[in-house]
């Protein structure tokens, strides 16, 4: 059995490419029954800035085609635009990769908190789905486990700066400052909320958040002191704030062209001119919104200079993580190869089994038909099942074995023991 991955991120595909591709919660539950009965065991990772298949298969070249076809089949899109994006890897690369995405150490915002969860949930979608066995199990229990050993031991967890948190970092880097800011939040989610605290804690006072469920709205609202925003009246509220940050989960646009450019001809707190911040993947507001005068448009991908800054500050907790991802890769490695070894013996086990059954049912016949004593039947019976034992063995170490291969019998079988005695 042979570990797969087969998947983009944001080092391998741009945003265009990875919100295409990007599974949805419920996509996912969906898409993991048809992609088992195709390769066998499969857990699904997508998050912002990825979305990752992976796979426990025989035969991993035949499996990554199935699965690249599987994506694009999927989502409807040509194969040629896709197929170039696409990284693949195999059995101990796919691990460590895992492990560092797990970690915190392969996202965009290094150290960033969210992705252990995101890594977890991924399992437990596919164990819901019943996709995943043994070998993906163990694989993601390992990932999981380094990366709340992380978390624990190094600094990398203090202070932690997600994605959210470097979204309105970035705001702050372009304006100068939140304070007195009016700020529009579409979405009211887990990344949402990270959203609305960190503007808060940036000095934000005049908070307006539009989620499709209103009492979600109202929810974060009365707990942050902002006010809830019905999702039908945003093109009135784009009218009157200076910043938009959305971070839906929404499989289509929430904020057109039409709209921002009609919000415009209202001037807002900053003389017109709108800051927008578009945290979502798939992207919430329309590309084309960045061509409109008096409207800066950001995306998750313009986050490379906060990423970068972020990188500088924690260079020593990610070493410090980058020796612990190496000695759970080290522990997973030891588990794996066990896997082989266990099979082996189970086999083993098996077959003498059969071997013990039949002589036995051999031995009753002579038994109850025999009249030279029992004795006789049982001697014969277990010198029976030593041959058959050790048979197919001896005909191998006899006639084919390598001088290495007699040394690894000796010690199988205690033989250098044995000698000594």
């Amino acid at each position: 059995m042979r570990i797969l991955l087969v998947g983009v991120d944001h080092k391998t595909a741009p945003l265009q490419i990875r919100e295409v591709v990007s599974f949805s919660k419920e996509q996912t539950s969906l898409a993991l029954p048809d992609l088992q009965r195709r390769i066998g065991e499969a857990v699904i990772l997508s998050t912002c800035n990825r979305t990752e298949v992976y796979a426990a298969a025989a035969n991993p070249e035949a499996a990554a085609e199935h699965i690249g076809r599987f994506i694009v089949g999927f989502h409807g899109l040509p194969r040629e635009s896709i197929a170039p994006h696409l990284n693949t890897a195999v059995d101990g690369d796919v691990a460590q990769h895992l492990f560092r995405v797990a970690s915190g150490l392969d996202s965009m915002i290094v150290g960033e908190p969210q992705i252990l969860g995101q890594v977890r949930d991924a399992l437990a979608t596919a164990s819901n789905a019943d996709s995943v066995g043994a070998a993906l199990n163990g694989l993601f229990h390992a990932a999981v486990k380094s990366g709340r050993r992380v978390r624990e031991e190094t600094e990398i967890s203090r202070n932690p700066l997600s994605i959210s948190y470097a979204g309105v970092r970035l705001a702050k880097r372009e304006l100068g400052g939140l304070e007195g800011r009016r700020v529009l939040l579409v979405g009211a989610g887990d990344a949402g909320r990270l959203v609305a605290v960190a503007l808060r804690s940036s000095g934000v006072r005049d908070l307006q958040i539009a989620n499709r469920t209103m009492s979600r709205s109202e929810d974060l609202a009365a707990e942050l002191s902002g006010a809830a925003v019905p999702f039908e009246e945003i093109p009135n509220a784009l009218k009157r704030v200076d910043i938009v940050i959305s971070a839906t989960d929404a499989p289509e646009y929430i904020l057109s062209t039409a709209m921002v450019s009609d919000a415009l001809h209202s001037a807002n707190g900053s003389g017109g001119r709108l800051f927008m911040f578009d945290l979502a993947v798939p992207r919430d507001v329309e590309p084309l919104v960045a061509e409109l005068p008096k409207v800066r448009l950001f995306n998750i991908d313009d986050l490379s200079s906060i990423a970068e800054d972020n990188l500088q500050e924690r260079k020593r907790a990610a070493q410090d993580a980058e020796r612990i991802v190496e000695d759970e890769l080290a522990r997973f490695g030891r588990w794996w190869d066990s896997l082989d070894s266990e099979a082996m013996v189970r086999s083993m086990r098996m077959r003498a089994e059969d071997i013990r059954q039949q002589e036995i049912e051999r031995a009753l016949r002579h038994l109850m038909s025999s009249s030279d004593g029992d004795r006789d039947v049982m001697e014969a019976m277990t010198r029976s099942i030593v041959n058959r034992l050790l048979h197919d063995p001896t005909m191998f170490l006899k006639h084919k074995a390598s001088t290495a291969q007699l040394d690894a019998a000796r010690l199988m079988f205690g033989l250098d023991d044995e000698e000594d005695r």
